[in-house]
């Protein structure tokens, strides 16, 4: 990107749909195939060998959106790799570990935001400086100073993720109908943002009726989504989106805030209907909703009573009930909240 033509809208705007794009690429693999194979991998080497490949690759999202940030920045190949790198290791997804180097999750995609964006600007404004010698000093400088400066904030940005750790947790105290709508609620407003949702869930252990409601929420966030976008996308997208994988939709978000109200109000809902159905969970299923069945299978092995009735009325509850609201709400909210419409759901991939 050239200096005269620099603008921060332009240049956040690049970095947010690679995190969308970088999300998507990450971790629908394991989304799709992930949950299946688990079933039918045991005695089968080529499917266990599969099951290994999907699971390793959403632990290469930091490096993966590095690379599509650089890309759409017209940064070339070397610009590229080192803007990956940094992000790879700032953001938290390799951990040293008695003399090994261990990939640990997706990292935290705040942590993350910070070091995209302070190896974007340095390459931006170091790139050129240094004529013939670039190709020495940048690929030690770009990744060296801003992976430094991602693992000394990572601490500091991980409290944020704590401290929603305890309201959630806060919210457990409360009667089981307004903590399954609170719950649900924040997971509704909170899926399509850097947090991480599952983090949150398995630091305070979150099961029974609360990890039901997480789920639900993520529900709702996805009907939101879905049904914003079904008129303005492209088929590819509006499948991602039914799979499950909102979260690629964090730069729409960001640029219209105002999708936060249907969000709540499938958030209410999602939380009356995990009360009514007594939907429930563990703190790793917590934030799946209801990509690969993980929510209702989950649900399923911890209801009582007829398998049959309890299979009903999970499918009404994860997927009836959810949509048929969630079409609804999307219509009232296109005539009567001003500034919402279909148009404000456009993704813009990256090129």
């Amino acid at each position: 990107m050239e200096e005269s033509k620099f603008s921060f809208k332009s240049f956040f705007n690049n970095l947010l749909n690679a995190i969308g794009a970088g999300v998507v690429i990450a971790l629908l693999p394991n989304a799709l195939l992930g949950e299946l194979l688990k079933f039918f991998k045991e005695g089968q080497p080529f499917l266990e060998l599969i099951y290994q490949i999907v699971t390793v690759i959403q632990f290469f999202m930091s490096f993966i959106i590095g690379v599509l940030a650089a890309n759409a920045l017209k940064f070339g190949g070397p610009g590229s790799a080192m803007v990956g790198t940094a992000c790879m290791i700032g953001s938290g997804a390799l951990h040293f570990q008695d003399g090994a180097i261990v990939l640990k999750g997706i990292g935290d995609i705040i942590n993350l935001i910070i070091v995209l964006t302070i190896a974007c600007l340095l390459y931006m404004f170091l790139n050129g400086k240094f004529g013939s010698f670039d190709m020495i000093i940048l690929p030690v400088l770009i990744p060296v100073v801003s992976a430094v400066i991602g693992l000394l904030t990572l601490p500091h940005v991980s409290k944020v993720t704590k401290a929603l750790g305890q309201l959630i947790n806060g919210f457990t105290e409360l009667n089981p109908l307004l903590m399954s709508i609170l719950i649900a609620v924040f997971y509704s407003l909170f899926m399509v943002t850097p947090i991480s949702l599952v983090a949150i869930a398995t630091a305070i252990s979150l099961t029974g009726l609360g990890s039901g409601a997480a789920n639900m929420g993520i529900v709702a966030a996805c009907v939101t989504f879905i049904f914003g976008s079904l008129r303005i996308n492209a088929t590819g997208i509006n499948l991602i989106l039914i799979v499950g994988a909102a979260k690629m939709m964090i730069p729409v978000y960001f640029k219209h805030p105002i999708i936060a109200v249907p969000l709540f109000i499938n958030g209410v809902i999602a939380g009356i209907i995990t009360y009514l159905i007594g939907i429930k969970g563990t703190p790793m299923s917590a934030g799946f909703g209801y990509t690969g069945l993980v929510g209702p299978l989950n649900a399923l092995n911890r209801m009582d009573g007829d398998t049959i009735m309890n299979i009903i009325l999970l499918i009404f509850g994860y997927f009836i009930i959810p949509f048929v609201c969630g079409f609804i709400v999307h219509q009232v909210c296109k005539k009567w909240l001003p500034g919402y419409d279909d148009k404000i759901f456009k993704f813009e991939t990256v090129k």
